[in-house]
């Protein structure tokens, strides 16, 4: 940059938020922690998230038992 437009940079005064707009956003932040303590009841249906892991893990497991069954029946038939 140029050494004018440096200088006129420099002369201005620094942004600083007002003290309104600082006790919004403490007010803000201390709302979302509260509701991140809070217990989630509001949720329609809490066994959702327990369901799938088990449910997926069950059909990665059927998945890995039917490749291995594949390749052995391949195997089996080359030989």
């Amino acid at each position: 940059m140029s050494e004018p437009l440096m200088r006129l940079l420099a002369e201005l005064p620094a942004a600083e938020p007002g003290a309104a707009r600082v006790e919004q956003v403490r007010a803000r932040c201390r709302d979302r922690l509260a509701r991140q303590a809070a217990p989630k009841a509001s949720r329609s249906c809490p066994r959702a998230p327990r369901v799938w892991q088990p449910l997926v893990a069950g059909l990665g497991v059927v998945y890995l038992i039917a490749a291995i069954a594949e390749a052995f029946s391949v195997l089996s038939s080359q030989i």
